[in-house]
């Protein structure tokens, strides 16, 4: 018995022997009664840990695997744009993610305030509030400045009495931590800076690792104007040179969407939000809050991406995927075809042709379905909707709509279309999901003419308009201001011959001031698809404003593009005073939409507001037949036009 204990007993500390392994733990220098990581910082031993596993014969319960305790290795979270549109309590609720995940410190990338105010009262209740944050954090944060921390020169002055400098650097198990300002003076690295990066890059030179952190990528600013001819003016290019081939990675912030780079086999990432601006779409767009988590390993930083659900890899969105994405949303194109009715009264059935286009290189399955559609009394065949098409093919779909009932053209404006994208054939599969607007309308006829109209201001052979503002209208601006149609209000009509749009109105103002009273048109002039594809109003949109003559006539329009620039485009205009307020006639070259439509041009959307002042000096309420709040920048809502045969 005794020599088989002895065996065993000796086995028993080879094994030990085997598998201890001890972990250290290090600090630098004491600084203020904490551990502070500085250069000058000595690294010593203060723990010893081992791990001591029993002897077992034949097969054990763990794997073979190293302890991952070597004494380089550190974990630090990196929190991004807090600001730019935040959501009150995603910081807060990242803090107590972070003190639950015990980093060593946590590094930010800036925009913490919300800034952009020369109000100093303002900006340091701002700090102050942030301040209250980062004192529940159980651990250090190094502040980074963002452009909206520094964003004019009182914003600097109060961040120097802050927090001291507007960059610096620090020493940590002999990783090199630099904290840059993009705001030097604005999208930029002064001289001063670069002076400062270069020496102190040179005096560590010897750093294992350098960690850098700057608010904006500015690498992606540089790159775009050296692409296009220009000198960089941000000052990246020179840091790069002094970040020479070190090892180096790079931290910014800014545009509140992921995307990791690699710049010659160094990475520099472009993290999200941790409570910023954003759409939350998801990670296909490198939108989502979250905090970065940097592990220190003796080969370099391992990054990963931790959202308040979840955890992703450094490589959620590169570069790369990114921009196939961005191909997989271009090059598939949903389009709801208008339903475009001659019934003034409302909508009771018709047809909405819905067509899937894909030049992805995957097949596509579509599916979607209606929203916004009164229920009452609705059929809808078919009600469940899924499409597919290959690389370079499309797919349509006709889906009846039936109402029991006439339904007025207002209860269906909010009327859209939600297709699910889904790529097949490669994992993991792409996804995204486009809302578009489904257009049920009335069409506007436009009456062609025999002869032309002569332009000079007198409505007499138009008859009676047949458009009007409406006696409960939107009115923008100064809405309280107006009473009723004998304030403000506007009739309107159109005609055409062969060569030229008319277009005629009759204001009514009660105080006309000639130099602040207005009529406004708003026009789109694109194929409907496209108005509806992108409703913005972009190249072949206009605003045409005309004003109350100082005596009884004048002959001339303020006519500007979707960039506000007026254009001679041949277009003419009288408007006459009379007891009403004042009338206008209009001549448009059908030139203007011929060459975006061509010969046989379908229709155009147009809106018409009176932008109506009874004092010097006063605000304007500006009165509208059509349109939505959104009425400078959207056709929404804008009557459709069409050719009519009809005299």
């Amino acid at each position: 018995m005794i020599p088989s204990r002895c065996a065993r007993h000796s086995r028993l500390v080879s094994l030990y022997l085997m598998i201890f392994f001890s972990a250290t733990q290090f600090s630098a220098a004491h600084e203020e009664g904490e551990h502070a990581a500085g250069q000058n910082g000595a690294v010593k031993q203060t723990a010893a840990t081992a791990i001591i596993l029993p002897a077992l014969e034949g097969p054990t319960p763990w794997s073979d695997k190293p302890l991952l305790n070597d004494p380089a290795r550190f974990q630090i979270a990196i929190m991004t744009d807090r600001t730019g549109g935040h959501r009150p309590g995603v910081w807060m609720q990242a803090v107590n993610r972070v003190n639950l995940l015990r980093p060593e410190f946590v590094v930010s990338v800036g925009d913490l305030i919300e800034g952009y105010t020369e109000d100093r009262q303002q900006v340091e209740a701002e700090w102050k509030e942030f301040q209250r944050f980062i004192d529940k954090m159980d651990m250090r944060f190094f502040f980074v400045a963002g452009n909206h921390d520094l964003s004019n020169p009182m914003m600097h002055a109060l961040w120097r009495e802050k927090f001291g400098p507007e960059w610096f650097s620090f020493d940590y198990k002999d990783v090199h931590f630099v904290c840059l300002n993009s705001e030097d003076p604005v999208s930029q690295l002064g001289s001063e800076q670069l002076e400062w990066l270069s020496a102190d890059l040179a005096r560590h030179d010897d750093a294992r690792w350098t960690l850098l952190f700057i608010h904006k990528p500015l690498w992606v600013y540089a790159e775009r104007e050296i692409a296009a001819g220009n000198q960089d003016a941000t000052g990246w290019k020179q840091a790069e040179r002094l970040l020479g081939n070190r090892p180096h990675t790079v931290f910014s912030g800014h545009h509140h969407a992921y995307v990791q780079y690699d710049r010659n086999g160094t990475k520099y990432y472009r993290l999200a939000t941790t409570g910023g601006g954003s759409r939350l779409r998801g990670k296909a767009y490198g939108e989502f809050d979250h905090i970065v988590w940097l592990t220190m390993e003796p080969d370099g930083p391992h990054v990963s991406n931790i959202l308040l659900s979840g955890i992703l890899p450094a490589d959620v969105v590169t570069e790369q995927g990114i921009a196939r994405f961005g191909r997989f949303l271009a090059e598939t194109q949903v389009e709801v075809v208008p339903i475009l009715v001659d019934d003034s009264d409302g909508f009771s059935s018709g047809r909405v042709d819905l067509r899937f286009t894909n030049r992805f290189d995957q097949p596509i399955t579509l599916s979607g379905q209606f929203s916004g559609l009164p229920i009452r009394g609705l059929t809808l065949q078919p009600e469940q909707l899924t499409l597919r098409a290959e690389p370079g093919k499309s797919s349509t779909q006709a889906v009846d709509l039936h109402f029991a009932e006439r339904i007025s053209f207002a209860q269906l404006a909010g009327t859209t279309f939600t297709a699910q994208l889904r790529s097949e054939g490669e994992s993991p599969s792409l996804a995204a999901e486009k809302v578009l607007p489904v257009v049920i309308d009335q069409r506007h006829g436009i009456p062609q003419l025999g002869s032309a109209v002569e332009v000079d201001g007198d409505l007499t052979e138009w008859g009676a308009l047949r458009f009007r503002t409406p006696d409960e209208p939107l009115v923008l601006g100064q809405a309280d201001l107006w009473v009723g149609r004998g304030d403000a209000a506007v009739d309107f009509d159109l005609r055409r011959d062969a060569e030229r749009l008319y277009i005629a109105a009759q204001v009514t103002d009660d105080v006309t001031l000639p130099k602040e009273d207005q009529l406004e048109l708003r026009l789109d002039l694109r194929p409907i698809t496209a108005r509806y594809a992108d409703s913005r109003l972009v190249d072949g949109s206009y605003r045409l404003l005309v004003a109350p003559p100082t005596g009884d006539s004048t002959a001339d329009i303020d006519a500007r593009d979707h960039q506000d620039q007026p254009g001679d485009w041949g277009i003419q205009a009288v408007t006459r005073r009379n007891e009403q307020g004042y009338a206008t006639e209009i001549a448009l070259p059908l030139s203007m939409v011929r060459e975006r439509q061509g010969a046989d041009w379908q229709s155009l959307q147009m809106a018409v507001a009176a932008r109506d002042v009874d004092e010097t000096g006063q605000d304007a309420a500006r009165v509208l037949w059509r349109g939505t709040a959104d009425f400078d920048r959207r056709n929404v809502n804008y009557g459709h036009f069409a050719p009519s045969d009809r005299p």
